[in-house]
């Protein structure tokens, strides 16, 4: 039975609002700019080439554009830095970036995604050389698909756009976008040279892992070709569990990768990128024995599998006269997830093995066109960027089962009620177009960005053998235009401020509207909501960015209000007919999220001769969420992180950095539903160190948490009621090591 979604009834005059926000925001620049002027300091130009506002970001803008052009918070971290930091999994990334945290389930499934400023849950546009990397997607507690499905060790560069990225990114960047670049020949080949070998040994402490990685590049006249292969061998992440035994993890994984690149006679250039991704994991999961809905169970095994493939060929076409720069991008991926969990439970004296398996496959192919064009029109310098985007993806999900009696031997395909084989959702394809333009204006130091991107989004659901009802099935057609329009301002050859109006957009998912669970011996089921509606979000942001000699620092203030906000498999209480607890996907009628994100850069040396080798970074994020209809907080949105790092480089080939991360207690939680469990605030030490004693050696030294300090991160145990065994487990690690060695020749 399907109960009726009531909503407020809340709209604004989005065309309205467009227009004035547009006005107020040009006509405030253009005031600024005419009453104080472009006076800068004197400056050599060659100079100014190596300032960090002139570094070039991808991300702002889908091409290479100087850092001080984009009005947004950027962040760029690359190879050296990941080495630095010894990072071992993609979700490592956001360890030291207070405005991203990682999306973990338990110890079994781990990182599944990224969150940027209290925003995940799919709603970050996560890409791999221009390829949308899989969703994430999980039901009940024995099926898990993780969005992290990359080894580091083949990635050049991350940039991390915060905020909505809708205009540029389409429907999954409604919170931002994550640009991971792989590595191409060239970035291992030293001017001059034809053949170049890198290989990677190391030790993990945080999951006592093993990494073997080698690279092999070679270049001949117009021809490169990069060939990479990693493997990790792993267990549980660390914690400091107390009071039950910690689930018990055995994993391998592995990343092959390999890149050609062909510049042709003509002036354009040919890559060809193919990698594949598995990981294996064997679970022994201890912590929930005797606990709740596991008190008759003396047994939970899990046997899991994620595979992924891809091809991409992109091709850079030899510049014209009416357009200098144009790629052509096409794509094509398979990800698999598969999880087999055995449990042992004792019913009225009778042994039972109950096995359960889950199986999600998303295949992709799409593609895009991108151009590029420089022109002037009377003072306005332009760079014109217009694309299309399209992307074609296959679900297919089901679960099967069966239950065994020990004793008598007899099998049964009924589990706790459910009948197997299922689908938790038919088998469903998403077509989606997307058309956009951007044209960044110059007027001397003043670059004005507007940006307008149309979407078509169609989801179509087809019943079969397994999801026979088309009274649960829901297809979707929704076209949608997002807007932005940024300004920046470069006040000074070290000094930029800018602002920005975003629209954010973000389709209901296949999961959401057609997701139907029924597990009778729970008395639970989970409701589609065909009549769910897209996300929708306007979003506002300040900041500056200053950088000198001898420091630097980036302010950002925002302020996000969303519409239709989608919360997943809400509890809606007992059916009044049935008496079946019901749980259904909703949108809130509205919802707000401001905040505030700061870093500080300062070299110590402007103190004395003696702090020379000394400088100084600190970084803090602070955040809150409210859903305006309640007045209740969002428990999405994380406590104020600080981080403060000093560093230690007395010459080029050794440096040490100590960093402090504070975690603040979450003290505005939404109680309405359901209590949980909230941490205490944590203040954790790091101590990180590189030596390089030959020109093709370098090692890498970690000792974390140093105090041995017991903490828990708020998203991890924001779903768990205090006493809930899985709260002991997903306790942070304590102090441990990490040891890495790279050979470069």
């Amino acid at each position: 039975m399907l109960i009726p979604v009531h909503r407020q009834k809340h709209r604004h005059n989005r065309t309205m609002r467009r227009g004035l926000l547009a006005m107020l925001l040009l006509v405030g620049c253009a005031t600024v700019l005419a009453q104080t002027g472009a006076d800068k300091d004197d400056a050599d130009p060659a100079a100014e080439a190596s300032l960090a506002l002139d570094d070039l970001v991808v991300v702002g803008s889908k091409t290479e554009r100087p850092l001080y052009t984009v009005a947004a918070q950027v962040t760029v971290i690359d190879r050296e830095r990941m080495d630095r930091e010894l990072v071992s999994r993609f979700t490592d990334i956001a360890r030291y970036e207070p405005a991203l945290e990682v999306d973990f389930d338990n110890a079994r499934f781990a990182g599944t995604g990224i969150s940027i400023r209290g925003i995940g849950g799919n709603r970050v546009a996560y890409e791999l050389d221009g390829v949308p990397l899989p969703q994430q997607f999980d039901v009940g507690n024995f099926a898990n698909a993780a969005r992290t499905s990359i080894d580091p060790e083949i990635i050049q560069r991350v940039e991390i756009l915060r905020g909505p990225a809708s205009a540029l990114y389409g429907s999954d960047a409604i919170g931002g976008a994550v640009v991971v670049t792989t590595m191409d020949a060239d970035d291992l080949l030293d001017p001059g040279e034809s053949t170049a070998v890198s290989s990677r040994l190391g030790y993990f402490g945080v999951d006592a892992s093993w990494l073997a990685s080698a690279a092999l590049a070679y270049a001949h006249k117009r021809d490169g070709l990069l060939l990479s292969a990693s493997v990790r061998d792993g267990n549980q992440a660390d914690n400091q569990a107390r009071i039950v035994p910690s689930d018990l993890i055995d994993y391998t994984q592995y990343q092959w990768f390999g890149k050609w690149t062909r510049r042709m006679d003509h002036g354009g250039e040919l890559r060809l990128s193919v990698d594949y991704f598995r990981r294996d994991t064997d679970a022994d999961l201890q912590a929930v024995l005797g606990f709740a809905r596991f008190r008759n169970t003396t047994e939970i095994l899990g046997d899991d599998r994620q595979r992924r493939d891809r091809i991409t060929v992109n091709y850079q076409l030899p510049p014209l006269d009416w357009l200098p720069r144009s790629s052509l991008m096409w794509y094509r991926q398979v990800s698999d997830t598969v999880q087999r969990s055995d449990e042992q439970r004792f019913v009225s004296g009778t042994g039972l093995l109950l096995q359960r398996d889950f199986f999600l496959r998303e295949s992709a192919y799409g593609g895009e066109l991108k151009g590029q064009l420089d022109f002037t029109t009377g003072g306005l310098r332009h760079l014109l960027v217009a694309g299309a985007e399209w992307d074609h993806l296959s679900l297919v999900q089901s679960r099967d089962g069966s239950q065994l009696d020990l004793s008598s031997g007899v099998s049964s395909n009924v589990v706790l009620g459910e009948t197997f084989p299922l689908r938790d959702f038919p088998r469903s394809s998403i077509d989606e177009v997307g058309v956009y333009l951007q044209d960044e204006l110059s007027i001397g130091e003043l670059t004005l960005t507007p940006a307008l991107r149309f979407d078509h989004y169609n989801l179509s659901a087809r019943t079969d053998a397994l999801f026979t009802d088309p009274q649960r099935l829901t297809s979707l057609s929704t076209d949608e235009l997002t807007l932005r329009l940024g300004a920046s301002w470069r006040v000074h050859r070290r000094l930029s401020v800018y602002a920005q109006f975003a629209e954010g957009f973000r389709a209901p998912p296949a999961e959401d509207i057609n997701l139907f669970l029924d597990i009778p011996q729970f008395n639970l089921q989970a409701i589609p909501n065909p009549a769910l509606r897209p996300e929708r979000s306007d979003n506002f942001e300040t900041g500056l960015r200053w950088f000198g000699p001898d420091s630097s620092i980036e302010a950002a203030f925002y302020y996000a209000d969303f519409d239709d906000f989608i919360e997943s498999r809400v509890a809606l209480g007992p059916d009044p007919d049935s008496g079946v607890l019901l749980f259904q996907s909703r949108n809130l009628a509205r919802a707000s999220i401001y905040g505030a994100e700061a870093t500080l850069r300062q070299s110590l040396g402007v103190l004395g001769e003696a702090l020379q080798p000394w400088s100084l970074q600190a970084g803090l994020h602070w955040a809150r969420g409210e859903n305006d209809v309640t007045g209740q907080p969002l428990n999405t949105v994380n406590p104020w992180t600080l981080v403060l790092a000093l560093n230690w480089t007395p010459r080029a080939d050794i440096s040490a950095d100590l960093r402090l991360r504070h975690i603040a207690r979450q003290d505005r939680t939404d109680f309405t539903d359901s209590t949980f469990f909230v941490p205490p605030s944590a203040t954790i030490l790091d101590l990180t160190a590189q030596w390089q004693p030959r020109e093709w050696m370098q090692w890498q030294l970690g000792l974390f948490n140093l105090t041995d300090q017991r903490y828990w991160r708020f998203p991890d145990v924001r779903r768990f009621a205090p006493g809930d065994p899985n709260i002991d487990v997903l306790s942070q690690p304590g102090i441990h090591a990490s040891l890495a060695l790279r050979l470069s020749f």
